[in-house]
């Protein structure tokens, strides 16, 4: 006989309509206090609380609401600190300063949080980091909230020191492995400490410690559990349960059987919606002495749960002998939005009866733990009656169908494409990456064209005025490729999205990426098209202004793929490839009426790459096919830029080579130049723009520091003929101060470049700065 229970990773941080945004917003304008601040904070946390309270949740994660990402928040509370804001004391604004950066301080580059589209800061480890100042006094102080307002249902979270050490990056010489494992001995004592005030508290029955790298390949990693976990150096309570939690992938199986061998281990929490965490306990077996945490409801997705797939996976862990099941979401609900209710617009659809928000997922995990027989049916057959009653769109379908080997390849090489491509642009031509700021202005004429209030035709007259703004202050700086700023756009991905068909919009399905910014991703639930120009006419205005060239700005498939949530009952291939065509069609427009470079931004290629080698080959391949497919058909003398950003993509240098674009904008400002080395180590010999500043930082960076920047670009080698002077990446969140300033900088930066090389003939001008 199975027993079964029902548990949370956590919840969304951001509010059911993003009220923590706005008071961060309005706390880093200081139009509010901190107390003011932390009060919206907790009133969100209890709502969530409440939610799964009523759902009858066993299990409800406390101690994990921070206030801008968690793996910040806990570098924060360890002392993980760099030397640069060793001024400021431990608290919120000191790791806000870490975040967002303060003048005289970068603020910490930032990375995709595993295979997610959300961000995380990543900790620095230098060598003033001699020893660790924890200070656990709010966060106990949260925990203790949550076991007064929750009883025995709370459970803490803890970001388990292993993963702590996996996540920094060290600003010293010597092998990785040896730092982390220095600073793990650095953290042992101090999270045993934790784990006993924990233990002191009293009022809750387990901890769960959450060890996300517990999915990753490495075995470096396998003795920092054993030291962490094992023997006289663990750090794990006798007296308390513990619940070791790992999410978005299976854990390969060395950790899986490490896993089950840990006394101390009570409960281990597993993804059953991605990886084959499944096929590893129908292999190996389960301990009888342990609970499995099933995650069976997708955390990352908002399709309803299939009945049939679900009912399937707990059969088969009941036949692989597992005892005691607890029911759960894949990973913590922050990756969904908050709540369906109120969507009138998706539940009018012929989707709604199928989609889940966080809410109603907190439903299905406890329906399927009780086995509910009547709301599974229910389920069920909303299912079948969905996917018999939706059409096929047979024209894109078999446009799909009837791809061949040379839809994917530009008709040239890029060595011939370069000598037709912008004649007359200069050395190391200045540009940006496609938005400008979005003002108060922009949002309200949206929402007044939204609402009704203005016609199309004053919308887009208005709209026209913004462009002309945005195109005379880039003339007035002296940028060489200008941009139209993007003003009718609210993201890079929803704007796209709502000129296709076969995609869904929700009014408040806002989803944390990072800090204080949302996103709403769109819903595919039918076969995608689209069916007229989606950019031409803001184009056409730009570029109707100004003689110099202007970018048409497009999202790539696999971004608008990767940030939407994506149909289960096709392949993501074959769902890439449909977007691939509808970004062809666009780029076809474009060049019809004049446009001569083309960016199509791809960021996300990388974040959704499987973490096992097994599946990663076979995700570039078609991932980078989906690229190429959307911009192959472009004429050799059109330029096509791309931009790729915030994520590690050292080990897909051959990928991103193969997708054979004309210039590749990177993000650098936040990675140490480490992308651009691995470009360099290629022997990468198409252009390249690295980032030269942080522009997800307030702070306005001086002239020396980017002409310092680019300097650095061709000390590590990239040709001055390849090299493109651009920010980290779209401006849309900073305000015209900033922007001008930088940008200003920016110029004069290159200007001073270009001329030393003038003067010297050569980019190698070291001893000449």
């Amino acid at each position: 006989m199975v027993s079964y229970s029902t548990a949370s990773l956590g919840f969304g941080r951001m509010g059911p309509k993003r009220e923590l945004k706005f008071a961060l917003e309005k706390y880093w304008r200081s139009a509010i206090t901190s107390d003011e601040l932390l009060a919206v904070a907790r009133n969100i946390e209890r709502a969530a609380w409440d939610l799964q309270t009523e759902a009858g949740i066993d299990h409800i994660a406390v101690g994990d609401n921070c206030l801008y990402d968690n793996v910040a928040t806990w570098a924060d509370m360890l002392g993980i600190v760099p030397s640069r804001f060793s001024s400021l004391k431990q608290g919120i604004d000191r790791m806000f300063a870490t975040c967002r950066g303060i003048d005289g301080a970068e603020a910490l580059s930032m990375k995709k949080w595993i295979t997610s589209n959300y961000h995380y800061l990543v900790p620095e480890v230098d060598e003033s980091l001699t020893e660790l100042s924890p200070n656990f006094s709010h966060y106990l102080a949260d925990v203790k909230r949550g076991v007064d307002y929750l009883g025995e249902r709370a459970t803490p979270v803890v970001l388990g020191p292993v993963s702590m050490t996996h996540l920094c990056a060290y600003k010293f010489n010597g092998a990785v492995d040896l730092q982390r494992f220095a600073l793990l001995e650095k953290l042992l004592p101090i999270y045993a400490k934790l784990m006993s005030d924990l233990t002191d508290l009293g009022g809750f029955k387990e901890i769960q410690i959450h060890e996300p790298c517990l999915v990753f390949d490495d075995s470096s990693l396998a003795p920092l559990f054993k030291r962490t976990y094992e023997g006289p150096t663990s750090i794990l309570p006798d007296n308390i349960g513990i619940n070791m939690v790992s999410f978005f992938e299976d854990v390969g199986e060395s950790n899986y059987k490490w896993l089950i061998s840990v006394p101390g281990i009570h409960v281990i929490s597993l993804d059953f919606t991605r990886g084959d965490n499944l096929e590893l306990i129908q292999k190996i077996g389960f301990p009888g002495d342990k609970v499995l945490g099933a995650g069976v409801i997708d955390g990352r997705n908002v399709w309803k749960l299939n009945p049939t797939d679900v009912g399937s996976t707990l059969e088969k862990l009941r036949a692989a002998d597992v005892k005691i099941i607890r029911v759960q979401p894949s990973s913590n609900l922050q990756f969904v939005p908050w709540n369906l209710d109120g969507e009138d617009n998706l539940l009018s659809s012929p989707a709604g009866p199928v989609l889940a928000f966080a809410k109603q997922k907190l439903a299905e995990v406890v329906a399927v733990a009780k086995d509910d027989i009547p709301f599974l049916k229910d389920a069920l057959t909303k299912w079948r009656h969905y996917s018999k009653t939706r059409a096929t769109d047979n024209l894109v379908v078999d446009r799909v169908s009837a791809l061949t080997r040379a839809d994917f390849n530009r008709p040239e090489a890029f060595s011939e494409r370069r000598k037709q491509q912008l004649p007359g642009l200069p050395l190391l031509p200045t540009t940006t990456i496609g938005s400008f700021p979005q003002t108060k202005e922009i949002r309200s004429l949206r929402n007044q064209f939204k609402r009704n209030k203005i016609s199309k035709d004053e919308y887009e007259a208005s709209i026209d005025q913004q462009i002309a703004l945005m195109i005379g202050i880039q003339e007035g700086l002296g940028l060489d490729i200008l941009v139209h700023g993007e003003p009718e756009r609210t993201d890079m991905v929803e704007f796209f999205g709502q000129q296709m068909d076969g995609i869904l919009f929700s009014q408040n399905g806002w989803v944390q990426s990072f800090g204080s910014r949302c996103v709403r991703p769109p819903i595919f639930w039918n076969d995608i098209s689209r069916p007229t120009a989606m950019t031409v006419r803001e184009y056409k205005v730009a570029q109707a202004l100004t003689k110099k060239p202007v970018k048409g700005m497009l999202t790539g498939p696999v971004t608008l793929l990767n940030w939407s949530f994506a149909r289960v009952d096709i392949s993501r291939k074959e769902q890439a490839y449909q977007l691939a065509l509808a970004i062809r069609d666009e780029i076809t427009d474009l060049e019809a009426v004049g446009c001569k470079v083309i960016q199509v931004d791809e960021p996300a290629l990388r974040e959704a790459m499987p973490l096992r080698s097994s599946a990663k080959d076979e995700y570039l391949a078609w991932t980078v096919d989906s690229f190429k497919l959307a911009t192959s058909g472009a004429a050799s003398s059109v330029q096509i830029h791309t931009h790729m950003c915030y994520c590690e993509f050292e080990d897909c240098m051959d990928a991103i080579d193969r997708m054979d674009t004309d210039v590749n904008s990177i993000e650098n400002a936040r990675s140490d130049d480490a992308t651009l080395i691995a470009f360099r180590d290629l022997g990468y010999d198409k252009g390249l723009g690295p980032g030269t500043y942080d522009i997800h930082s307030p702070v306005v960076p001086p002239v020396d520091f980017i002409e310092k920047k680019i300097q650095s670009f061709l000390d590590a080698g990239v040709k001055k003929e390849n090299l493109v002077v651009n920010p980290d990446c779209g401006l849309k969140t900073r305000n015209w101060p900033e922007t001008i300033g930088a940008l200003k900088a920016m110029v004069e930066a290159t200007n001073n470049i270009r001329f030393k090389i003038s003067v010297t003939g050569s980019e190698d001008m070291k001893e000449n700065m």
